[in-house]
């Protein structure tokens, strides 16, 4: 009972903080709101027991004074919850500064340290320079005037020093929440500018890559296609002799739009983010396209191509299924030893099916597998016969994978080869 009390408290604390606050607002406007919410609500107890107290007590002036500022704080919450947040905020300043210079002259209960209070919210809750010296120096020689004419023979009345000890209280009280905010909010701000500096370094690398790519992986196999066509058109090589290096230039013109297309798509991914549209796929067929457009390449290499278990179904979008395999299949051709084995094969255990596409090659570092699908980090190196890549390959894997609700990981050995397995959901 008593911790169900307890966040019933907590419950009604937070609706009370938030009266007025939008998601349309920025930080800074919500946090300025939340402070004065909580101010005002915390007052309403002492100014509710004080003011009936001053009332029994025949102190009629000062009760009235504590009725007032009551109002005024119900209607500042109404104002707030009205979205007129500047014209609350003046009520609060001027009425404050009104009310509390009364108490502290007739009644000399330290009111003039609230005023101190309605300084530091001032400075912090207003931008217009005009204004925050206009009411400063008023705040400050309403202060200095009190102070002053505390030590005047004239006294309305008087409380007693508890009271004045209880209102300094409250004014520290204010003050630190006050100051609370300003920590809160700077804070808020010194992490949001970290994000954006990381954000800003990512980009840069980012760009980086793309104009290293555009420079050397895209304008090299370009160079070598035209020169090549440069040579028929020339005649300086029969046309047999261009027949006999055709799949070589066809899997160079592969290499080409692979590179592109993961370059254009990766672009997209960071611009626009993924969607994915998944759908019942047979895996059987998108893996013989894939294998008799990489059959010269693994001709060339004299690589062995095992393919088992093909005949599954599978949830996902064809396109990113397409996608995944291409850079997969393309990675292991690439960093196979020649006259080795490149295999597929894919199992099921009636809620996912798990495709396993391993090489016997090079392998990967332990250094390079623990940030190999980091998207902020873009590593490439050659191939077992020099062939380039962009590194994005996988980032793209990763992406596209967990898009369609799926996991991708990698076992690798250095000189002993590696096996992806992409593992996604099987459908009925």
């Amino acid at each position: 009972m008593p911790g169900s009390l307890i966040h019933q408290i907590y419950l009604l604390a937070g609706r009370i903080a938030n009266i007025g606050v939008s998601e349309g607002l920025s930080f800074h406007e919500k946090k300025k709101i939340q402070v004065i919410n909580i101010c005002i609500s915390a007052g309403v107890l002492p100014k509710v027991f004080f003011g009936c107290l001053n009332f029994l007590q025949g102190k009629t002036l000062l009760g009235f004074i504590n009725l007032v500022l009551l109002i005024g704080g119900v209607l500042i919450l109404w104002m707030h919850h009205r979205k007129k947040y500047p014209l609350a905020r003046l009520v609060m300043i001027f009425a404050a500064s009104a009310l509390f210079t009364a108490s502290a002259i007739l009644y000399r209960n330290g009111g003039e340290y609230y005023l101190m209070a309605n300084l530091i919210i001032i400075i912090i809750f207003f931008n217009e320079t005009k204004f925050l010296i206009g009411i400063s120096f008023a705040n400050c020689l309403l202060f200095l005037g009190i102070k002053i004419f505390l030590h005047s023979d004239f006294v309305y009345d008087t409380v007693p020093f508890s009271r004045i000890i209880f209102n300094i209280g409250w004014v520290l009280l204010m003050m630190v929440l006050a100051l609370w905010f300003f920590k809160t909010e700077q804070r808020a701000y010194q992490k949001t500018i970290e994000l954006k500096n990381q954000e800003l370094e990512q980009i840069n690398r980012s760009k980086e890559k793309i104009f290293s790519i555009i420079a050397h992986d895209l304008r090299s196999p370009i160079g070598q296609l035209k020169s090549s066509l440069d040579l028929v058109n020339r005649e300086y090589i029969s046309p047999e002799q261009f027949h006999q290096i055709t799949s070589k230039l066809a899997y160079q013109v592969d290499l080409l739009h692979n590179t592109m297309d993961n370059l254009l798509r990766w672009s997209l991914s960071q611009l626009q983010g993924i969607t994915a549209k998944p759908e019942k796929t047979e895996l059987a067929p998108i893996i013989e396209h894939k294998l008799k457009l990489y059959q010269p390449r693994l001709e060339e290499k004299q690589l062995k191509l095992v393919a088992e278990g093909t005949d599954k179904l599978i949830w996902v979008d064809p396109d990113h299924l397409l996608l995944v395999l291409r850079n997969l299949l393309s990675n292991a051709i690439k960093y196979s030893y020649p006259s080795s084995t490149v295999a597929i094969r894919c199992q099921s255990d009636g809620h996912e099916v798990t495709i396993a596409v391993s090489d016997t090659g090079t392998g990967i570092s332990q250094n390079i597998l623990a940030s190999l699908f980091h998207s902020d980090i873009i590593v490439s190196s050659l191939g077992t016969a020099n062939e380039r890549g962009t590194g994005l390959g996988l980032k793209l894997c990763r992406e596209f994978i967990e898009k369609n609700n799926g996991r991708i990981y990698v076992e690798s050995f250095e000189n002993r080869g590696s096996t992806f397995y992409v593992s996604l959901p099987q459908a009925m």
